[in-house]
């Protein structure tokens, strides 16, 4: 099959839409299908990879750390849309990207599948405007590019119930986003803790993200901080970096908590899973966020999850099976942290149930999910 992937942001950026894609562009490969992948150009990188094309993008004020991709074809991108004439276009953005993927889906008389990652309803606060109204166009932008897909994909339940409430009737199938379980299952031998100051020894709780408002890390810290007073030797990692760094470096140190909460910045892939396999336990305090890939490599990793209540875990993680998931506020977080940590046999049993239900979230196999949406989009 020939398919085309359009995206708002790719390499060499890291967060979970280009997570996402990278790995889906890499399943589809191995199963032997032809992938263009298009994206934004970006001041500086070099591509490395075959069969990916960039967009002209432009940097806004608000957020200059992710250029947005221009929707304009130069003669070399449609000669090469023209030449592939690709059979399903798939767009993971509804900006500037995903109107270059509407454009190219109808020039090449091809179907356009569209995968909803962001409830960017909950991302309003980057646009300085007031609120209501970005709520307001948020929901409009997504109901509309979403009307005009043959087929949507919602990583969760959340994105799908969503679209529902904004009134998209064209049909939504849920399929999570697989995670690469490979590099769950290297070997490795990394001075993670070490790096940070963290001993052998100490109790561990891992986060990892993108650290921004919208992950919902005021109340880990504020669980945490209830943590040290029953575990003083725990330590808190979190991995990943992002525009809130010094706010959470700000709270952690009103808190008290700067001896113990460390913030590793961006990490290679094969590092994050590293970092994570030092750690005894995984913490997921976010509600905004549309899936779990964070959530299924951790468990992959044989970490149990404590996580709040949301779309981005219902569909994966089983309350007290492989962790608990429990209601937004510090003290129920804080009480289900502290159970998990303190009874070693537990944990372990959550952790082995972890890594047994990450395999059924394999990016093998939702890429075979999507192929099917695919084909019916085709047919």
């Amino acid at each position: 099959m020939r398919i085309a992937l359009f995206s708002e942001c790719y390499s060499p950026i890291v967060n979970g839409v280009v997570v996402a894609v990278s790995t889906l562009r890499q399943e589809l490969l191995r199963l032997g299908h032809q992938v263009y992948l298009f994206a934004p150009r970006y001041p500086g990188y070099q591509e490395t990879e075959p069969n990916i094309f960039r967009f002209p993008s432009i940097s806004l004020p608000t957020n200059p750390r992710y250029p947005l991709g221009i929707p304009l074809f130069s003669r070399d991108l449609s000669t090469h849309l023209r030449d592939f004439a690709p059979e399903v276009v798939h767009s993971h953005s509804l900006f500037g990207m995903g109107r270059a993927a509407k454009k190219a889906a109808h020039r090449q008389q091809a179907r356009l599948v569209f995968t909803y990652h962001t409830l960017l309803e909950d991302y309003s606060h980057y646009v300085p405007l007031p609120q209501p109204l970005v709520r307001w166009l948020a929901r409009r932008v997504s109901r509309s590019f979403a009307d005009r897909a043959d087929f949507i994909i919602a990583p969760g339940p959340a994105a799908q119930q969503a679209l529902r409430s904004y009134g998209v009737v064209n049909p939504v199938e849920i399929i999570p986003t697989g995670a690469d379980l490979s590099l769950a299952e290297e070997s490795f031998s990394s001075p993670i803790r070490q790096r940070w100051g963290i001993p052998e020894e100490a109790p561990l709780v891992a986060f990892a993200g993108r650290i921004a408002k919208e992950k919902n890390l005021e109340l880990l810290l504020t669980a945490f901080k209830e943590i040290l007073s029953r575990l003083p030797a725990a330590h808190l990692l979190l991995i990943g970096g992002g525009p809130w760094e010094d706010e959470i470096q700000r709270l952690a140190s009103r808190l008290n908590l700067s001896k113990a909460v460390h913030i590793s910045g961006f990490l290679p892939r094969r590092e994050v899973f590293h970092a994570l396999k030092h750690a005894q336990l995984f913490a997921f305090p976010s509600l905004t966020d549309t899936q779990g890939i964070v959530v299924i490599e951790a468990m992959a990793c044989g970490l149990p999850v404590v996580a709040t209540e949301s779309g981005a875990v219902a569909e994966i993680l089983r309350n007290g099976e492989e962790g608990l998931v429990v209601e937004a506020t510090a003290e129920r977080f804080a009480q289900a942290l502290s159970r998990v940590l303190q009874d070693t046999k537990e944990r372990r049993e959550m952790g082995e149930k972890a890594r047994q239900r990450a395999q059924q979230f394999s990016s093998a196999r939702c890429a075979e999910q999507v192929l099917e949406v695919y084909r019916r989009a085709i047919a």
